[in-house]
């Protein structure tokens, strides 16, 4: 009887709203001590992301040429930028603040004396995606200085309102996924995303968004699919190199209207496809201008010196080497694995925060428990084309993200693709469940209730409402680890 009631409890855990609560209360905490107890700048590329930022404020969706006497940089385009926030930027910068110091009490009181001023053009790269996951950051700045706030603060509160998009995509994508809410859970609970979503960076909501689009997709009903269709064309439109994940629009292959689905895949596709071509024509790509030899894949003269990293460089070295296409990826995965996988999971700032070594096998025990959980569970209409076809459009976005790095930041030639972080590979764990539920088919998990599988996230997530908030602090303000 006992065990009985106990059983009762584990499956009422994997219930969706009870999942899409916990989640805001594992994801708050973390988030909040991110986004406030961070120094500015201290996040992946957080100073590009802001001015992306701040440049939709002022109403630059598609990012403007530089004015005449620029001075030449890398990115080729950027938006508007208000001074008060340059000048914030740059502060840590000056005094060469790094992990375990903290913001200095002369730091903090000059950035909170910095005022607003007006808006110049500041160059980024990160006007090559489509700025529909900024809009929280840039309504957080719009409103900061609506209400008075400093430049420093207004920062801070759009840093908040990148978390609370984040928590509503992910609390949305729970409550709404008919199968795989345990997986989805482990994944948004992770600390890299948790740490990423109190910043200006776009990788977290943007995971979630991709959440949200799967758990659209496990739902019946031509209502839902279209949601998830629209919110995955969205996604992908803000990083082009996922764009192949469009193909799960077409599942379940054997079902009717399988030339509806197409044309709704072709519909999706042709946002991404359009700001490929605005992408394409304003030459947003940026690449290093220091001089050096190509590598060994390089077709022409290896002696030869090149100044920039164009795509049309190594687009002639796969022309020359086909199966690069594929081998490259892949070996650059496997060259880099032994660090990329815990910057997967427990990331916390600019790459140089990895959580305490306990956390790694927890983490890595709770996403393998639900796993077992999408393997268990039954998805009718769903055979295994549709596992086939999920598994072709997770390893071509795969590609797409690998070779968009190697044409975009790799110098001609090199042997494996350079610039590829951990966080990249996040988008793809959303669309396992997929895999994962129709490579089970619903194997017989006996008398195991359903919470048994969600429950080692949920306890870690409750066991990280303290230990993540503390650990940033410790990084940051403690001293350092």
């Amino acid at each position: 009887m006992s065990f009985h009631l106990f059983g009762k409890w584990l499956n009422a855990l994997a219930r969706p709203r009870v999942l899409a609560w916990w989640f805001i209360c594992c994801a708050l905490p973390m988030g909040l001590a991110s986004a406030l107890l961070t120094p500015i700048g201290q996040f992946p590329d957080e100073m590009a992301h802001i001015i992306r930022a701040d440049g939709l404020r002022y109403g630059h969706v598609f990012g403007m040429s530089p004015p005449p006497g620029f001075p030449p940089m890398t990115p080729t385009a950027g938006v508007p930028l208000n001074k008060g926030l340059f000048d914030v930027l740059v502060i840590p910068q000056w005094v060469g603040l790094t992990a375990g110091r903290g913001t200095p009490a002369q730091v903090q009181r000059q950035a909170e004396q910095v005022r607003w001023g007006n808006a110049s053009y500041w160059p980024t790269q990160m006007v090559e995606y489509l700025p529909v996951f900024y809009i929280p950051a840039a309504l957080g700045l719009l409103a900061g200085q609506t209400i008075g706030l400093s430049p420093l603060h207004a920062l801070l509160l759009g840093r908040v309102a990148m978390l609370l998009a984040y928590m509503a995509l992910g609390a949305v994508a729970l409550a709404l996924a008919r199968f795989g809410g345990a997986l989805l859970f482990a994944v948004l609970t992770l600390p890299t995303l948790l740490n990423l979503a109190g910043s200006f960076n776009q990788d977290a909501p943007m995971v979630a968004g991709f959440a949200l689009a799967a758990a659209l997709l496990t739902r019946t009903g031509i209502r839902a699919w279209a949601a998830g269709l629209a919110v995955l064309s969205l996604t992908v439109s803000a990083k082009l190199a996922y764009a192949p994940l469009l193909l799960l629009g077409l599942a379940p292959l054997l079902a009717p209207g399988l030339h509806k689905r197409l044309l709704g895949v072709a519909l999706a596709a042709l946002l991404p496809g359009l700001w490929l071509l605005h992408v394409l024509h304003g030459g947003f790509i940026p690449a290093p201008v220091t001089p050096y030899h190509p590598g060994p894949l390089w077709p022409g003269n290896k002696s030869v010196w090149l100044h920039s990293a164009q795509p049309s460089s190594n687009i002639k070295v796969l022309l020359a080497h086909p199966w690069e296409i594929v081998r490259l990826p892949v070996i650059t995965l496997t060259f880099f694995w032994p660090q990329t996988w815990r910057l997967i999971l427990g990331m916390v700032g600019c790459d140089h925060g990895l959580i305490w070594a306990w956390e790694y096998p927890a983490l890595a025990a709770a996403l393998g428990m639900a796993a077992l959980g999408a393997l268990a569970e039954r998805v009718r209409g769903w055979g295994v084309s549709d596992g086939m076809l999920a598994c072709l459009a997770i390893f071509t976005a795969f590609l797409g993200m690998e070779l968009s790095m190697y044409l975009t930041f790799t110098p001609a030639g090199y042997l494996v693709a350079m610039g590829v972080q951990g966080r990249y590979f996040l988008p793809f764990l959303p669309f396992f469940i997929f895999i994962l539920a129709w490579a089970g088919g619903g194997l017989a998990r006996g008398q195991l209730p359903e919470g048994l599988f969600c429950a080692p996230a949920m306890a870690l997530g409750g066991v990280n409402l303290v230990a993540l908030p503390w650990y940033v602090w410790r990084l940051y303000h403690g001293g350092g680890l």
